[in-house]
């Protein structure tokens, strides 16, 4: 490999180790990440559509979700960095150029759910990390005990409390609308080490953790309020527009621009037990825990199975800054008289976030 195309691969790996980070841990096995909605969503998520609010059964309802994500051979080269072989620790950190980033994140939940309105307070942990290569080939192979790679970890996590609902002005109204109110409680940090402070191998964090997913203690402290609004209209039988709108009060967190994000999304009916929607973000924004850009566009199909059981299958294109991740994801309802039962999952060029939500009334 020459040098020119070693430093190109470096640059390439560098833009786009960011991309997969900024994914939310799927609340109530409910949005575009379990194969549903966001703008048509099942109701149960205080993260959806507020104006949806009424589709979802009263009760109470339990949740948990999440799982590890990484790039490919992410888990392999980071073990293989800390290697004594210079050769071994050298294809390593190439193979981290292009594989540079791992996250585990995890949310569990409680919400109750009534004519409408929602009350929920709810949990999201993140630890990611994110490989910063060393460009310099004078750095590898027999200099590679000078190499100054680095690996930035990052610890956030947020407790919130959701309030608010929606649904239909009037009996027999078409259109529906909603508000959400969220108060977030946010704990973050981030830590940045060279591979080589004290010769070849991998930095800890400050943390005796044997597995750097298990993330560090975090650091800074603060709160956001966010405001969320929604609206379904009925074009035609069968055709509907939605539109959402988060983050209606603006606020800036550690470098981190929360502004308003505006997303719309259309459903057509197929037949008695099918419906489509496709929808997307109308504008990029940043969002927590993570200062990047980002915007998302899913399609899904929501299949009714006989009286009992509720099919979601979908795909999302999550594009940070200029890079773009595509993923697919499902989930299965079982529905009764007072119980709900789900079970999701989200599959793409990682492994694999599940999630489970019980309701009982």
């Amino acid at each position: 490999m020459t040098k020119k195309n070693l430093l190109v691969r470096f640059a390439i790996a560098t833009s786009a180790a960011c991309a997969p980070l900024w994914a939310q841990t799927p609340l109530f096995t409910d949005g575009t990440a379990f194969g549903g909605s966001k703008v048509f969503s099942e109701g149960m998520n205080p993260l959806g559509n507020p104006a949806r609010t009424s589709m979802a059964p009263n009760g109470w309802y339990f949740t948990w979700a999440g799982g590890d994500q990484e790039a490919k051979d992410f888990e392999s080269n980071l073990s293989a960095a800390s290697s004594t072989d210079p050769n071994a620790a050298t294809a390593a950190l190439v193979g981290l150029a292009n594989s540079p980033w791992g996250m585990r994140s995890q949310a569990f939940g409680i919400e109750t759910i009534k004519k409408g309105a929602h009350l929920g307070l709810t949990r999201e942990e993140f630890n990611g990390i994110l490989d910063a290569p060393d460009p310099n080939p004078a750095d590898l192979g027999g200099g590679v005990a000078a190499n100054t790679s680095a690996l930035t970890g990052v610890r956030a996590r947020v407790d919130r409390l959701s309030l608010g609902g929606g649904g239909p002005l009037q009996s027999g109204s078409t259109t529906a609308l909603g508000v959400s109110l969220r108060i977030e409680r946010w704990d973050e940090n981030q830590i940045t080490e060279t591979y080589n402070v004290a010769g070849p191998g991998l930095p800890n964090f400050g943390s005796a953790a044997a597995d750097l997913l298990d993330g560090h203690a975090t650091a800074f402290h603060s709160w956001n309020v966010g405001l969320d609004a929604g609206i379904i209209l009925e074009l035609a039988k069968g055709v509907r527009l939605g539109l959402t709108g988060d983050q209606l009060v603006p606020r800036h967190l550690w470098g981190i621009d929360l502004g308003p994000q505006a997303r719309a999304g259309l459903q057509l009916d197929l037949g008695q037990s099918a419906q489509l929607t496709l929808e997307g973000d109308l504008n990029a924004t940043d969002r927590m825990p993570f200062a990047a850009r980002q915007q998302t566009n899913a399609a899904s199909l929501r299949l009714v199975l006989g009286t009992s059981a509720v099919v979601l299958l979908g795909a999302e294109q999550r594009r940070i800054d200029d890079v773009s991740v595509i993923r697919g994801g499902a989930t299965l309802q079982i529905r009764g008289s007072s119980v709900l039962v789900a079970v999701g999952f989200q599959l793409g060029q990682d492994r694999p976030l599940k999630g489970a939500t019980f309701m009982v009334n």
